[in-house]
């Protein structure tokens, strides 16, 4: 293993750690936590389709069910897909039911979708930071020098290249702020944000710490309020945080350390590794079967070659009225086929040739 790097030995060492620990799994607390980690992705949904429906009031015809298929798929689609690019698919899908929607709109909508989950990390962050559970540097030699030598040597390069920074933020800004202001409307009504968006990712978040209880009761370790809470901050502290390595190496040692520091008594560094690229892999192969099914009932196919040549199809939504009542019956455009017959009056229709017995 000489010339695999750090992070490829890591991952092999925890795959043989699973291997060896793979009997001790409790298989009814492990499908309880996929259940509820599952249901606290699904129920985060809702607050994602309130910030839509108040950046497109006239999508009447948008129903959670929607939203949640959507955000469901592009999240299981991120595990396979690097950069996060199933978050296309999420807006993909969703374009399709918004009528005059855009991607651009659509991506701002995320902007306000993830203030009260950054909040909570960032306060879990704070906790373990001041509890001494992260690894940072704490010496002023520890932290890395900042060159300065570019901006000295070369003053009007430096000055070329911030006003071409400033220039390309002004022409973004521009281009964005119609959107950005469409997508992030909600926030222009706390009271509804509270009620509709920060309430149901509170709620969410409560069923994945009842999640995370069970994965660490199916894979054996000391399982308190406290510990609960430290693996939450440890799942997000890489996501908010940057310190190196932003890896699973952060978690199993702050879990390591926290774990000494909660319980007063340390953890076998072996139990918390095959935890947490054990509990990581169940929640990503939930998250990919939930998101293939989900894309096989949406494009009515199973095929993903058919699959895909389906999605390649999608375009925005069309007009349709959500009620048709008797004073505005339906306009119905006729198929391509069919349209020269029915627009015929039927005395111009040629009479079928009467056969004889």
């Amino acid at each position: 293993m000489r010339g695999l790097d750090p992070a490829a030995d890591s991952a092999v060492h925890a795959v043989s750690l699973l291997a060896a620990r793979g009997a001790g799994v409790h298989p009814t607390a492990l499908v309880a936590g996929t259940v509820l980690y599952l249901a606290a992705k699904a129920v985060r949904t809702r607050a994602w389709f309130t910030i839509l429906r108040a950046a497109f009031p006239a999508a009447t015809g948008l129903r959670a069910r929607h939203v949640m298929r959507a955000y469901l798929a592009g999240s299981g689609i991120n595990v396979i897909v690097p950069a996060r690019g199933g978050d296309v698919v999420k807006l993909a899908m969703l374009r399709r039911r918004i009528e005059g929607s855009c991607y651009a709109t659509l991506a701002t909508t995320l902007v306000p979708e993830t203030l009260f989950e950054t909040a909570v990390g960032v306060g879990l962050v704070l906790w373990a930071l001041a509890s001494g559970f992260l690894p940072v540097p704490t010496m002023s030699g520890k932290l890395p020098a900042h060159d300065v030598a570019l901006v000295l040597g070369h003053p009007v390069l430096a000055a070329l290249g911030a006003a071409g920074a400033l220039a390309v933020g002004w022409w973004l800004a521009r281009r964005l702020w119609t959107p950005l202001r469409h997508g992030t409307a909600i926030l222009r009504s706390p009271g509804r944000f509270v009620t509709g968006v920060a309430s149901w990712q509170a709620l969410a978040r409560l069923i994945r710490l009842g999640a995370i209880a069970a994965f660490m009761a199916a894979f054996g370790l000391p399982l308190t309020p406290a510990t609960a809470l430290l693996v939450m901050a440890a799942q997000g502290a890489g996501r908010v945080l940057l310190v190196e390595p932003v890896s699973a190496g952060l978690r199993v040692a702050m879990l390591s350390y926290g774990f000494v520091a909660t319980t007063g008594h340390s953890v076998d560094i072996a139990a918390i590794t095959a935890f947490t690229f054990g509990a990581a892999a169940v929640q990503g192969m939930a998250g990919l079967a939930a998101a293939l099914m989900i894309l096989g009932v949406e494009c009515e196919t199973w095929s993903p070659r058919r699959a895909l040549a389906t999605a390649r199809t999608w375009g925005p939504a069309r007009a349709r009225p959500d009620h048709v009542g008797a004073e505005e019956p339906a306009i119905v455009a006729p198929r391509r086929r069919d349209a020269g017959r029915l627009l015929r009056p039927r005395t111009l229709r040629r009479a079928r040739p009467a056969t004889a017995d």
